[in-house]
């Protein structure tokens, strides 16, 4: 029994969502090998959200707000150990990472340390590494807002980069980042192989929130965003294997650095026999039709609101339903709530909570996504699979899933989605035939049993390379 050690950064098991219930059903689909989770959020302290399988044997936890250790013991020259620093953060401007090796044992591994936390915030060198930055990058900048800054975006890696890494065969961070940084520190400090699997592209994720705030000055958002791309190029360089979810992001991750040799893709899956045995034949359309996810900001449900207000004027008899979690975030469930109350569809639009999906999809003559960003969404495989007829926005790997089987719309749009959703509605013959075209596709190509069997194969293949 292998033991492999899955890397997480603010996901299982403390949250539901895509990632995390990725990860549960791995670990549930692997049951010959033991799983120690290695968890970073934002405490370390949250409760968690799903009851863990027995063969996972241990949780390692790393809290982002809680305080690292200053004095961890050194040894050897300390000189060296700047030297080495300062040629590394030199080199970065040229794209240059392969000095992260050393930087690593100087600042992490015990026993070869020359540097702790405390030499990085209060010897001279550090002083003159960080006024060194502000001359040249941001010297219009006050240097007490610049070192503030650069305190904020380095502090964390730090912390990384002085954790223990947990005992295993192998180590499989699930993004890049801060997981990606501590998957690249196990593998230099123990040569145990390292494999990474990116739902969505962590570097690009953040630069749409950086770049989307009004929180950060101009200069901190072109800092942050260097950090993030530099964690991601780190992670890419000492990865063994670099897997994707679908071709489009295998691209993305190239573009961002990726060797090419090291990429491949393994597509999300489903248990496809707890959906294809649904049966929908001979159901006149009411319409009903609806959503299936987390009540929350990123799967934009006020737009699937505002479409069916839409609808409900053309087709008077339809049926709404919000099927899934309403407690994420609980000030945007009341927002949603009260718009459903403000368009007059009380009674008529209905939020399920956290609910078994397979009834409504026997129920449902229409399936709408609405989301803003998505990897490769799990609730259109189960509709796929299930034959429900689909609708969704143009996000991630909507369009490809698809594959025309099915309309794609522009995010944040309810004309448009309500537009689609009347094409499939007042054509049900249309609608039946593109949903058996996806579920015949679904059922050859994202059954989980086949994905877990690649994983095992490539855990395999990485550990007895």
């Amino acid at each position: 029994m292998s033991r492999i050690c899955l890397i997480l950064e603010g996901s299982y098991p403390f949250t539901v969502g895509g990632v995390a219930e990725w990860t549960h059903r791995l670990i549930q689909g692997l049951p010959d090998e033991e799983f120690v989770l290695w968890t970073i959020s934002p405490t370390g302290n949250e409760e968690f959200r799903y009851e863990l399988p027995e063969n996972v044997v241990e949780v390692r936890r790393v809290g982002l707000a809680s305080s690292p250790d200053y004095e961890a013991p050194t040894r050897g020259d300390r000189q060296e150990g700047w030297n080495e620093i300062a040629a590394f953060h030199l080199e970065l401007f040229e794209g240059d990472y392969d000095r992260f090796g050393s930087v690593v044992m100087q600042v992490s591994e015990p026993g070869t340390r020359s540097l702790n936390l405390r030499n990085l915030l209060r010897d001279k060198q550090g002083w003159r590494l960080v006024t060194h930055f502000h001359r040249h990058n941001m010297p219009i900048e006050p240097f007490v807002d610049y070192y503030w800054s650069w305190m904020a975006t380095h502090m964390p890696v730090f912390k990384m980069l002085q954790q223990e890494p947990p005992e295993a065969d192998l180590y499989h961070a699930v993004s890049t980042g801060y997981a990606g940084l501590l998957g690249a520190m196990a593998k230099v400090r123990t040569g145990k192989p390292f494999l990474l699997t990116e739902h969505g592209i962590y570097a690009k994720e953040r630069e749409m929130e950086i770049y989307g705030s009004g929180l950060v000055k101009g200069y901190q958002k072109k800092m942050w965003n260097k950090m993030f791309r530099g964690l991601a190029k780190i992670a890419y360089d000492q990865a063994d294997q670099i897997v994707a979810l679908f071709e489009r992001n295998r691209k993305a991750q190239i573009e961002l650095g990726a060797p090419p040799t090291k990429t491949r893709v393994i597509p999300n899956g489903i248990e496809v026999e707890r959906f294809a045995d649904i049966h929908r034949n001979g159901r006149e359309p009411v319409p009903e039709v609806g959503f299936v996810g987390r009540v929350a900001p990123i799967k934009d449900v006020k737009t699937f609101i505002l479409g069916a207000r839409i609808l409900r004027d053309r087709f008077p008899t339809a049926r709404f339903t919000v099927v899934g979690p309403t407690d994420e975030s609980p000030e945007y469930y009341r927002d949603c709530v009260e718009l459903t109350r403000h368009l007059g569809l009380e009674g008529r639009l209905t939020f399920t909570g956290r609910a078994d999906v397979r009834p409504y999809y026997e129920r449902f003559d229409l399936l709408m996504l609405t989301s803003v960003k998505e990897a490769q969404p799990l609730t259109l495989i189960e509709a796929m699979t299930a034959g429900v007829p689909i609708v969704a926005t143009d996000v991630g790997d909507v369009r490809d899933l698809l594959q025309g089987d099915g309309l794609v719309v522009p995010p944040k749009d309810p004309d448009e989605l309500a537009k689609a959703a009347t094409q499939l509605l007042s054509n049900p013959a249309r609608a039946r035939a593109m949903a058996k075209r996806a579920r015949e596709r679904a059922l050859r190509q994202y059954d989980i049993r086949k994905i877990w069997r690649d994983y095992a194969a490539l855990y395999h293949h990485l550990m007895h390379a």
